[in-house]
Order: structure tokens, then sequence, then C-alpha cells
């Protein structure tokens, strides 16, 4: 499902738990009336003890009521906290499991918008931030009009006038709860990105830190780290110092209402005047059920007030999640099978200023050349579906009379194709895993397609093997190394296409022919190549051989 807004996504993640909070509202509604109960019973044990014509010490069942509404209370409350932790506990799993899909419905369109620190702080830390708002501030909301109410009319039972004090000076705390909240959205919001900022400045500090070494700039990127940090410590406390502000001008309203019910009803037990009661005056017991429900009417009220800042908060990272699930559902609706590749056919696509109109069969080998700039990794990122055609076409098994193939983000595409770029990705992970991405292979097959990459002979050399850990990147390992690992790696999935960009251009004179000599089997086995580079490629002959600058040599 789309949401198209911060309020929408919070409020449909809210209403799949609908259940759950109206349970938690019945259970807020039980604490107001064991609080009623309680402050009837106080108040009747203390006029039978002070004003009674005889002296009333409080009877079983007064002790009875009393213990009752202290234990219902308590009981009440650790219900409802238990319940509503579980509400944000699943409310949570179900939005880290909705943005993990967005993730992967919009694929490689993601990256242009969000890195990968801002991503992994939205999963970890920024989600589980929303367990206020799913477990106290939504059942809150109503609670704060239902409490309140449920007080009034307790209230006006005794005395009408202080049911309007109470009434009139209600509006008091949400009209400052809003002015105050807008300042805390906007102290949360500048808050996340400061924690974003941090977090991509570290983990492009870690990605290159061998290379911040060789250059000896370590102390100059500490403290850029050390002033980021601070810019997010300031702005932490920031929102710290708001939350702590609207929590103490709360109580100072609270108390000021309450203050008012209390002069209130002094002057009128001291005869200043005599209006408000149903009756011809007010007891004591009347006088002290009234005092202990003012500051429970207000009670609901300051609780929501304290927990704006979850909403402020909830707010801010429900922007971060719509940002990254943007197009989730185009991404998903637009998506077509590939059909399974027999002949890739080139129409009157561009590299540099010429058209390319071509076929490409099982076995057969494209070569691209020309000088750096004239859109060769262009036009294989193109192909690989990591981004759109700017000019032509590209048909699937033409003799099938198939409709033009959209390649981008498509990942019925990605899984029939192998791509190598200039810059192999490798995950922080063990060669194992690296080679494996997820699926099970055994150790013949993974030393196979080492050897195939030419590079089964480093490997054995490492400590560990396989299971040697390089990080992101091909750290610990040399350009070279790096890219053969990657190879191997494309080797051992047997794509149905395979692309490569400058594959032999951190490789020896030596180890690119016997690396050619690996491509000339994968060739011969049925694959198909393309191959942008500057290099000669013998022995690999190919098929076609396309210049930027000349257009289809052979």
């Amino acid at each position: 499902m789309r949401y198209n807004g911060a309020a929408e996504l919070l409020k449909g993640f809210a209403n799949r738990t609908r259940g759950i909070s109206a349970g938690l509202v019945a259970l807020g509604l039980i604490q107001v009336g064991m609080t009623i109960l309680l402050a009837y019973s106080v108040a009747n044990m203390l006029q039978g003890a002070l004003f009674a014509s005889t002296q009333q010490l409080p009877t079983a069942l007064d002790w009875w009521l009393m213990g009752t509404a202290l234990i219902g209370k308590a009981l009440a409350a650790y219900a409802q906290s238990r319940l509503g932790n579980w509400a944000s506990i699943h409310i949570r799993a179900a939005l880290r499991s909705y943005v993990l899909q967005a993730v992967y419905a919009r694929n490689i369109q993601l990256l242009a918008q969000v890195r990968a620190a801002e991503l992994t702080n939205l999963l970890s830390t920024q989600i589980d931030a929303l367990r206020e708002y799913f477990s106290d501030f939504v059942p809150q909301r109503r609670l704060a009009v239902l409490m309140p109410i449920a007080v009034l009319i307790a209230a006006a039972t005794v005395n009408w006038l202080v049911a309007l004090i109470l009434l009139v000076t209600a509006p008091l705390v949400p009209v400052f709860m809003m002015l105050v909240g807008r300042k805390a959205a906007q102290a949360n919001r500048e808050n996340l990105n400061e924690l974003n900022r941090l977090g991509n400045l570290l983990a492009d500090r870690l990605r290159h830190l061998q290379a911040l070494q060789l250059v000896g700039t370590q102390e100059q990127e500490a403290e850029s780290l050390f002033h980021q940090s601070e810019r997010f410590r300031t702005s932490t406390m920031r929102v710290l110092r708001l939350a702590f502000l609207s929590g103490t001008l709360l109580e100072f309203f609270s108390a000021i209402s309450v203050a008012l019910v209390a002069v209130y009803l002094g002057l009128f037990f001291l005869g200043k005047y005599d209006v408000g009661a149903w009756t011809s005056g007010l007891t004591l017991g009347d006088g002290v059920f009234l005092l202990m429900l003012a500051p429970e009417f207000y009670l609901p009220l300051r609780r929501l007030g304290a927990l704006y800042h979850a909403k402020a908060e909830a707010t801010s990272v429900a922007e971060a999640v719509v940002k990254i699930t943007q197009g989730q559902d185009e991404a998903a609706a637009n998506r077509k099978n590939v059909p399974l590749l027999e002949t890739l056919t080139l129409q009157q696509v561009m590299l540099g200023s010429q058209p390319i109109d071509l076929t490409l069969h099982k076995g057969e080998v494209l070569l691209l050349t020309g000088p750096s700039g004239s859109g060769k990794t262009t036009l294989l990122d193109a192909l690989a579906g990591l981004r759109p055609l700017d000019t032509g076409q590209v048909v699937i098994n033409a003799h099938t009379h198939a409709a033009p193939a959209t390649l981008y983000r498509e990942p019925s595409w990605f899984q029939q194709v192998g791509y190598m770029t200039q810059q192999p990705e490798l995950l922080h992970a063990s060669i194992r895993d690296n080679l494996s991405l997820g699926r099970t292979f055994s150790d013949k097959q993974l030393m196979a397609a080492l050897h195939a990459a030419q590079v089964d002979d480093v490997v054995a050399a490492l400590p560990e093997g396989l299971d040697y850990l390089v990080t992101d990147g091909g750290g610990y390992l040399s350009g070279g190394q790096a890219q053969r690992i990657a190879l191997a790696r494309v080797f051992l999935h047997q794509p149905k296409l395979l692309i490569l960009d400058e594959p032999t251009a951190s490789l020896d004179a030596d180890t690119a022919a016997r690396f050619l000599e690996s491509l000339c089997r994968y060739r011969d086995q049925g694959g198909r190549v393309i191959i942008a580079t500057h290099r000669d490629i013998a022995p690999l002959s190919s098929t076609y051989h396309v210049d930027a600058e000349q257009g289809v040599l052979q």
C-alpha cells in the first residue's frame, strides 16, 4: 500500500492494531474509574471520621472500596503498558518489513536518493524511536478526551462551578502543546538530518580509511568527525530542552488550574459566597472529592503534552520512510518479466556518435572500443539495467517478434546478467560469502570459479583461504585481486550475458592472457560476452567490434 505523507503512513500503521488500541483506551477508562472510586472512598471516610454526628471509623466496605480502587488502577496501568508495548513491537516490525520491501521494489533507483548510512539509521535506531508513539501516544489521544470528560461528569454531580472552571481552563494545555509541538517537530527533523550526516560521514571515512592513512590525514578527518558529532549533540540537546520546557510549562498551567479550584473551595468554606453547589452547601467530603479529582482532570492532557515530542519524532521518521518508499508501487506496477535470453538485439543504440545495429547470439563476443569519455561505461550500465537507454532500444529474442525490452531496474534481467565494473563491489564478508551471495556452493565449485578468474592461487595462499575476511570495496586485496574475485563470482553464477568493463586493466600481461583463455571457455560453452576495453583482447576473438569513433568494424 502506498502512503502519500507522514501523517497517512503513521495512521495506516496505527490502524493495524485498532482492536488493541481500543483495549488500551478501555484500560485507561478503567483507571479513571478507579481514580473516581478512590476519591469517593477517601472523601467518604474523612467525612465520616471528622464531621459525622457520631464519629464513624472506616468500615470494612470502605477499606474494600479503597483497596479495589488502588489495586484495580495499578493492574489496569500495568496491563496497558504491556499491551501497548506489544502493539508497538508488532507495528515497528511491520514498518521495517514495509521499508525493506520498498527498498527491494525500488532497487537501484533508491541509491540516488538514500545513502546506506541513512537506511541503516532508519531501520535500526529511528524506527525503534517510534516505540512511545505507537504504545502511548496513539491511545492517549483518545484518553485525553474521554478521561477528562469522565472526571468532569463526576465533578459536576457535586458542584457545577468546579466543573465549569475545569472546562474553561482545559484548552490552555492543548493550545500550548500545539505551539511547542511545531518547534519540537522542526528540532526533531534537524536532529535526524544531523544524525544522517554523521552516519554518512563515518561510513565514508571508514570505507576509505586506508587511503586516509596513506596520505596522513587521519587527524584532520578525526577533527571533522568530532565537529559533526558536536553538531549532532547540540541538536539532540535542543530537542531535550524543548521536551523539558514543554513538560515544565504544562505542569505550571495545570497547577494554576488546580489552584483556582482550591481557592474557590477555600472561599466557599469561609462563607464568602454560595455559588456552584447543587444544594445549600458543600461538605468537607465534597471538597476533598473535588480537590482529588482536579489534578486527575489535567493528568491525561499533561501526559499527552509530554508525549507530543514522541509525535514530533515519529513525524520526522515517517517523512524519512515516505522518502524511501516513494515510487514503490510504480516500480512494482511497471515491472515486467524479461524472457530468458537467447538473442540480444541492439537497434540504433548509440556509442559515442555511432549507432549500433546488431544481434548477439550464444557464443558470440561484442567488443566496444573508443577513447575515455566516449560512452562505453554508460552503454554497459544501460545494458546491465542500471540506467535507461538514452537512444535506441533493446529487443530480447528478436526471432520471436518480441517487443523492445525495458531492462532498467528489472530484477528478472539482473538475474540473467553478470556485470563486472572497473571498480568491483565486494561485501564486508568472507571470500566464500562474496562468491556465494546467499546461495550454496561446494568448495570445489568455488575454487573452480576462482581458477577460471586466475585468482585461485591467491586465495589458497591467504591465512583462512575461502573464509578470509575482506572489507567492502576489496580492502586488504590489491585492485587486480579484488577484480578477479568479482569475476570469479560472475563465473560461479553462470549468467546468460557477461558484461565486462576494462577487465584486464589491473592485470599483468601473463595473468591477462590466462584470464582471456577462461573467457574463451565461457564463450565456447554458449556464453555471450560484451567487453569495453582499451587493450588487445587476443586470444579472445570478437564476433563484433564497435568503435565509438568509427562505428562497426567487423
